[in-house]
């Protein structure tokens, strides 16, 4: 699967020259923006894939932000809900990005909707958080001997917040922590998949090739 997804995101890499030539490392990036200050919503993606002793070790990763406290919550304070936002312009050329469209499309529509005293009672607690998610995700078709847990991401600091994942034995290891964190919340989440634990007919297309993989996800919701 994790297969599947970095070969796609190659192919779209390679089709607008962002995959250099001989290349192992792709990264893509995307954002809305709102305003002047941060932006609204951004999206950024690496993979990378390099040999590892008898196979091959994909890592992907990606950073999701949602910037309301920060972005949208200025934005919508500093320009009235009557009058039509300026968009920034793309320095080059002068002309407006679609981002910078969808970013003007977005206060406008938030500008609307909270109107509406029902909207705006259920959007005040979420305009005083910024959201963050950061995703890893280790793949890898050598022959490993602790398996998936050999993958974990960020083992090290993991271990540092009192978080020791427990190894996968005949069934694959989902687990979950939660807490209060600065000025918010976090989430941390972790998932270990061995080849064992995948369904037959998989394994049979896999043949006499290992696998092994592991993710994190942790989620933020920072209080500003």
């Amino acid at each position: 699967m994790l297969k599947r997804i970095r070969q796609r995101i190659s192919r779209l890499a390679a089709d607008r020259g962002l995959l250099p030539a001989g290349g192992n490392t792709v990264t893509m990036a995307a954002e809305i923006p709102v305003g002047q200050d941060a932006p609204l919503w951004r999206m950024q993606i690496q993979v990378v894939t390099e040999p590892q002793a008898d196979g091959e070790r994909t890592r992907l990763r990606a950073h999701i932000q949602a910037n309301f406290a920060s972005a949208l919550r200025p934005a919508l304070a500093a320009t009235p809900d009557n009058e039509r936002p300026a968009l920034p312009q793309d320095g080059r050329s002068g002309a407006v990005t679609l981002a910078q469209r969808a970013g003007g499309l977005a206060q406008r529509t938030a500008q609307r909707a909270l109107r509406l005293p029902g909207v705006r009672a259920l959007a005040e607690p979420l305009m005083q958080l910024d959201l963050n998610t950061w995703v890893e995700i280790q793949s890898s078709s050598a022959s490993l001997a602790d398996g998936s847990h050999e993958l974990l991401p960020q083992a090290d600091k993991l271990a540092s917040l009192g978080i020791v994942p427990k190894r996968a034995a005949d069934q694959p290891v989902a687990e979950t922590w939660a807490g209060e964190a600065a000025d918010g919340f976090a989430q941390v989440s972790v998932l270990q998949i061995d080849k064992r634990h995948l369904p037959e007919n998989l394994k049979r297309l896999l043949g006499k090739q290992p696998f092994s993989m592991a993710a994190a996800i942790i989620n933020t919701a920072q209080q500003k």
